[in-house]
């Protein structure tokens, strides 16, 4: 029975690798190398997926080794003779069918014993299929005996097996998780492991340079310029835990499916993600500051050009302030839809796909894949905006912001409130810092609708 946990896995990885490969056909179809805001992407979505491989090779192991260990039981439970007819080492069982026939001759028909159900699942049975599956794995016999007899009745296919219940996969491979916004803008900045180690961490920088005291000569055998002009400081930056717990009733990890634990532990790693997400893109709006361009409603902001025009101003705001370039631009998703909706006097497009050949494009890109604006990286997430008013769209040098993480711990406490409870939770210290702050960072600001 797949891990839905595990395929939201594999899901996530397929999404990121077709990404990577859409930055890559863009590049082929337009005849050019990646650009280094295309690159800077690539590293952080492979930096992702390489995480996501970590994790799907653990959980495989895991689920391979569990297997094992189930096939092993229902060998050891198995009624010998049926083993037999099985592994093909005997000939088939003939049930026979006690209703008389013409000529007072019971019937007998040729469906082997291995293929009828045992009817050990029915709506009225004392015992459940998912119970089964977590007794089976804490070594109940009697458990793999049934599950092993079951699954003997459906191995010729329900058609022509009888009645036998199915294995319920809807609860795996059609379990419908939470839609929750992954690590994208967190993916993209500066990440540093702390490991098991959260304490605070302390950062130099200069706060005043010598540009007073390099000067030119005034005269020949002048005095040259000596004061001490130069300082430092060093910014300190304390991790703080972001952490959750669930309490989970004895009854549903009982009586559900092993996977369970999976699911729960999932969910609460995603919702852990999106914190992080969002702490990213909180510290990134308050390090920008005061905004390069407002628009007061959502009117200005379609109006001909302006949003491609303060787009521009922004980056070279960044620019000036920094001395260095930024890669990267991000806003909501909604406010994606907006930039691809934008139109020139001529009714085009400004930002097209790529594939349809833009002449008068302010960027390309795609309701599948962010692409880019004037040279930036879009990354389109709900760590900046949401949707909600003021929203705030920003323009940053991606390896000024750095996101400090350490291990994430996942616990279970039994019987914290007594034997009908347990505990599941996670617990992780991050912490976010835009070095360069104002400079490194800018951003744009839409008001209000209207």
């Amino acid at each position: 029975m797949p891990n839905p946990y595990l395929e939201k896995l594999r899901r996530d990885y397929d999404t990121l690798r077709t990404s990577i490969e859409g930055l890559q056909q863009t590049a082929v179809t337009e005849e050019r190398d990646l650009t280094a805001e295309e690159m800077t992407s690539v590293r952080g979505q492979s930096e992702q997926m390489q995480t996501l491989h970590t994790q799907i090779t653990q959980l495989t192991e895991i689920e391979v080794t569990n297997r094992a260990v189930q096939e092993q039981a229902a060998r050891i439970s198995g009624d010998a003779a049926v083993d037999a007819v099985r592994n093909g080492r005997g000939d088939a069982q003939l049930t026979t069918i006690h209703r008389p026939a013409q000529g007072g001759q019971p019937l007998t028909s040729s469906t082997r014993a291995v293929d009828r159900d045992p009817g050990h699942y029915t709506r009225s049975a004392p015992n459940s299929f998912f119970g089964d599956l977590h007794r089976a794995r804490n070594s109940d016999e009697d458990a793999a005996r049934r599950l092993t007899e079951h699954n003997r009745a459906l191995s010729t296919g329900t058609g022509n097996a009888g009645a036998g219940v199915v294995p319920p996969h809807w609860l795996t491979e059609e379990f419908e998780l939470l839609a929750r916004q992954g690590r994208a803008l967190a993916s993209a900045v500066r990440n540093i492991g702390l490991g098991s180690d959260p304490r605070p961490i302390t950062l130099p920088k200069q706060t005043a340079g010598t540009d007073s005291e390099v000067v030119e000569q005034a005269s020949e055998n002048g005095a040259t310029e000596d004061d001490d002009a130069w300082t430092s400081d060093v910014d300190t930056v304390t991790p703080k835990p972001t952490a959750g717990i669930q309490i989970v009733s004895r009854q549903m990890l009982d009586m559900s499916s092993p996977a369970i634990d999976a699911l729960i532990y999932g969910d609460m790693l995603s919702a852990y993600n999106l914190k992080v997400e969002k702490k990213v893109g909180a510290a990134m709006v308050t390090a920008a500051g005061s905004a390069v361009t407002t628009f007061a409603t959502e009117a200005a902001f379609n109006a001909d050009q302006d949003a491609s025009d303060a787009v521009i101003d922004t980056a070279i705001a960044v620019r000036n302030a920094r001395k260095l370039p930024p890669d990267l631009i991000a806003m909501g998703v909604v406010r994606y839809g907006a930039f691809l909706k934008l139109k020139d006097a001529d009714g085009r497009p400004m930002i097209p796909d790529a594939s349809n050949g833009p002449m008068n494009a302010i960027g390309v890109g795609t309701v599948q894949v962010d692409g880019r604006m004037h040279g930036l990286g879009i990354i389109a997430t709900d760590g900046v905006s949401t949707g909600s008013y003021p929203e705030s769209i920003l323009v940053a040098r991606a390896a000024d912001t750095i996101l400090f993480e350490s291990d994430v711990l996942r616990f279970r406490y039994e019987e914290p409130l007594g034997p009908e409870s347990v505990k599941l939770g996670v617990w992780g210290y991050t912490a976010v810092i835009v070095r360069q702050a104002t400079k490194s960072v800018k951003r744009i600001v839409v008001t209000a609708a209207s």
